[in-house]
Formats: structure tokens, sequence, C-alpha cells
């Protein structure tokens, strides 16, 4: 069974504009997984630089997609992807263990379903970006 993520890549402004931007999958150890797409890729905003696309993806597959603007000269940007099972066990933790506020430090600590080992923390701020813990507005992956 696969699954469709949407991705996207920022070239820059620079780039905007192209309609030869594409991706290709690479496993884990650097073997290209099928062929080059275009398809379904497409700019965000006009000019941006900015572009997007469904990826297709096996739920086994772990490994990077690597964009490429298509030019003779290409750029290229890579994303690591570590498969859907991470993604879930990553979810399922965050969501089932402890969350615990560092009121000293203004931060947010998530830890797995163990209640022990930590996997996240976030930087917490109010309306103006000001370090709170009363009346959190934002919160920042550190």
């Amino acid at each position: 069974m696969s699954i469709k993520l949407t991705k996207t890549v920022n070239f820059g402004s620079g780039k905007g504009s192209l309609s030869t931007v594409g991706y290709r999958l690479l496993n884990s150890v650097g073997t290209l997984s099928g062929s080059r797409t275009t398809s379904g890729v497409g700019e965000v905003l006009a000019g941006s630089g900015i572009y997007s696309g469904s990826v297709y993806l096996t739920e086994a597959f772990s490994g990077s997609i690597l964009w490429d603007t298509g030019e003779a000269t290409p750029a290229y940007a890579s994303e690591d992807y570590n498969g859907l099972d991470e993604t879930i066990d990553f979810t399922r933790h965050i969501t089932a263990g402890r969350w615990q506020i560092d009121k000293d430090l203004f931060e947010m600590i998530f830890y797995r379903e163990d209640n022990e080992t930590e996997i996240a923390r976030y930087s917490l701020k109010d309306r103006s970006g000001d370090p709170s813990f009363e009346e959190v507005f934002d919160r920042v992956k550190k």
C-alpha cells in the first residue's frame, strides 16, 4: 500500500516560475527508488520559488526526497523521510506520554509513553512573543 504526502521545497525567488522542478526518491542506502517525477509538481505562489507536489511512498519507505530544479545546472534540496512507522510512533508517544511545563525555562516537555524518556521540547511564548507559561499563545520546537 502507498501513502500520499504533500511536500514542499523552497528554492528561493531566484528559481521562481520554473516548469521543470521535480523529485526522485533515494532509499536509506542512497539507491534511486523509481524515476524522477515532475507530475503534480507546481509552484505554490507564482514567482516565489516554492514548489509543492504529491509524493507517493510505500509504507515501508525510508530515505530521502531529492528535489531538483530541472535546469541544465540544477539546484538541489533534500528532505529525509524515516517512514510512516516513525511518524505513527512519535504521534502515539506525544499524545499518550506525559506533558510537563517547566515554569523556570518557559518550556513544555513531551515524554514517551513510559513518562520518563523525553522526546520533544518547546519554548512557550505569549501573544507578544515573550516567554510565558501562563498565557501561552505560541510554541516553538527547540
